[in-house]
């Protein structure tokens, strides 16, 4: 207690501004982790709801009902794998964690918060290992953990908890310097984690690890216990690594479909999103409506731009480099981003939208490994791992400055630092997602039927509604026909393609009982009810809503509001003449 005590005491500058920065470029998430009357989450994106249902999903596992790896909740009755689906474990756990003592969204706006703080505490952490200068630590730490691929990112716990990245090098860095075995071990539990967390990550540490091992051998390849330790952690590394990947290659079938998502057209490719903070108000009012707007046509935003390096720490960076005490201990570093920033960048390099046709490293590496490079289908994931070689350096850049100009007060120095900082990192918040009470009424309802044997029909199928879909099996518990996995692979359509009311419905049509086709209509009713499907809902304000509402134009709703309508399965066959 009393370590603890003196190590809070001896880091209050940084647990002060930390918190200070976190409330102000993540505000108002903070204001919801204690608001209990609104079900608010930071950004109006489907993705959030997958990553709420996994903490859902994660308690049907403990309870033993649910597998892992396959699930039929989601396109009941025969499931779907879920071998290629980012499992955030370590969210999950949180978010299931703080569910217990408060609403569903209220935990998953304290675990985005958390990822955020946690982040910046290992790179600070690592720095501090690195430099010995807590406020150049400081720094750093923020340059890593407010960059816009952590802030920027809130829909993505498998992007945003970083907290394994730094924490991992820091261990590395120490078990091949020191030469401690506990710390391989260390590093081997934190990367492992990692693999259960997210692939791009997990992708980008392995390379990290990599080079690191090629630098310390090109100093001690005669060194015997350095190989043992390098062995040691590939072995531990390998083996529970292989317990992540072992189900995809057990469902081989499905690779090319995962390969292909996005229909091999690479996003978030642009060389200026280095370089121009789009998504910052400060920007857009002072420097690019006013200066660029005739010189530069701005990145496509798409979802976002986690890629903004800042140009204060590039300038620090720079005066790092000039300054001989600190370029041998920046370079390594420096080498070790190159090829991040250059896989960051796609297979072509693009700059202002204009793609030049200059095939860039990973166009290559795309043909030598698919299975590696090719998923990166948005390849600004490769901007992991940029984020601790810019910390890194721009916090040997701060000793750099602060030696040039002597000040009886660093900390001034750098307190200034981390504003200009945070106002070049600022974000305009995103529009959030404000579930309203009377938008889930529909799920009271149904938890007041007879029967609570409850399977559901959701209507409109398709990818963006199912996102929708899962937030309402979050919250009350029922298996639906169509569902969504991060990766969901094409087989977990065949029940719904052999249903004449499903395959009809998925195909964005309307079906109606005539008398030429009344046989095959209630067969395919039969076919639901032998099943276990007991309601169909409906729901008006989804995209592609009115393609499939005529299917029930002669067919009385039991429940109705503005949000959706619910048909009992068995009111088809009564309203088929």
């Amino acid at each position: 207690m009393h370590r603890l005590r003196s190590a809070l005491v001896n880091h209050r500058h940084f647990l002060i501004v930390v918190t200070i920065l976190i409330v102000v470029m993540t505000w108002p998430t903070v204001l919801y982790v204690f608001r209990t009357d609104v079900f608010w989450l930071p950004i109006d994106s489907g993705d959030t709801f997958i990553k709420v249902w996994e903490a859902w999903y994660l308690e049907r596992i403990l309870e033993n009902p649910a597998n892992y790896s396959h699930t039929t909740m989601s396109f009941y009755p025969d499931g779907m794998s879920l071998s290629y689906h980012i499992f955030t474990v370590p969210h999950m756990i949180l978010q299931r964690l703080l569910q217990m003592m408060m609403p569903v969204s209220n935990a998953y706006n304290a675990t985005h918060l958390f990822a955020i703080a946690s982040g910046t505490v290992a790179a600070y952490v690592h720095i501090l290992h690195l430099t010995g200068s807590r406020w150049a630590s400081i720094f750093g730490s923020f340059v890593y953990g407010f960059s816009g691929y952590m802030v920027g990112r809130s829909p993505q716990p498998d992007h945003t908890f970083l907290v394994f990245f730094p924490l991992a090098l820091y261990c590395l860095h120490r078990a091949l310097q020191e030469r401690r075995w506990r710390f391989v071990f260390f590093c081997a539990a934190l990367t492992s984690c990692v693999a259960f967390t997210g692939m791009y990550m997990f992708v980008c540490l392995l390379m990290t690890i990599g080079a690191f091992a090629c630098y310390f051998a090109l100093h001690r390849w005669r060194d015997r216990r350095f190989w043992q330790q390098v062995l040691l952690l590939c072995s531990l590394v390998g083996a529970v690594g292989l317990l992540r990947v072992a189900p995809m290659l057990a469902t081989s079938e499905a690779f090319d479909a995962v390969l292909d998502k996005g229909g091999g057209i690479e996003q978030e490719t642009d060389l200026l999103q280095y370089f121009i903070n789009y998504v910052n108000p400060l920007w857009n009012r002072l420097i690019t409506n006013r200066v660029t707007t005739s010189i530069v046509q701005l990145p496509t935003p798409g979802r976002w731009n986690g890629s903004y390096l800042g140009y204060v720490p590039l300038l620090l960076i720079g005066l790092g480099l000039m300054h001989n005490k600190f370029r041998r201990l920046m370079l390594p570093w420096l080498l070790l981003s190159a090829p991040f920033l250059a896989l960051r960048l796609g297979s072509v390099l693009t700059i202002n939208g204009w793609q030049t046709g200059i095939l860039l490293p990973k166009h290559f590496l795309n043909e030598v490994f698919p299975a590696l490079f090719q998923a990166f289908y948005s390849p600004d994931h490769f901007h992991i791992g940029t984020l601790t070689p810019l910390a890194v350096m721009s916090s040997y850049g701060v000793l750099a400055l602060l030696e040039k100009m002597p000040a009886r007060r660093p900390s001034l120095v750098v307190l200034v630092l981390v504003g200009l900082l945070a106002v070049e990192y600022y974000r305009s918040p995103e529009q959030p997602r404000l579930v309203s009470q009377e938008e889930i009424a529909f799920l009271d309802w149904l938890g007041a039927e007879e029967n609570q044997d409850i399977r559901l029909i959701n209507l409109p199928m398709n990818r963006g509604n199912s996102k929708q879909y899962l937030l309402y099996q979050t919250l009350s518990g029922y298996p639906q026909a169509e569902g969504l996995a991060t990766r969901t692979p094409p087989e977990a359509y065949d029940y719904i393609r052999s249903n004449l009311l499903l395959r009809t419905w998925l195909n964005k049509d309307s079906v109606h009982c005539t008398g030429a086709n009344r046989g095959a209509y209630l067969a395919a009713v039969d076919q639901l009810g032998l099943d276990g499907f007991t309601h169909i809902v409906l729901h008006y304000r989804l995209l592609s809503g009115e393609s499939v509402a005529a299917s029930f134009a002669a067919t009385e709703p039991a429940y109705q509001d503005d949000f959706v309508s619910i048909y009992r399965l068995e009111s088809l066959r009564a309203g088929c003449p």
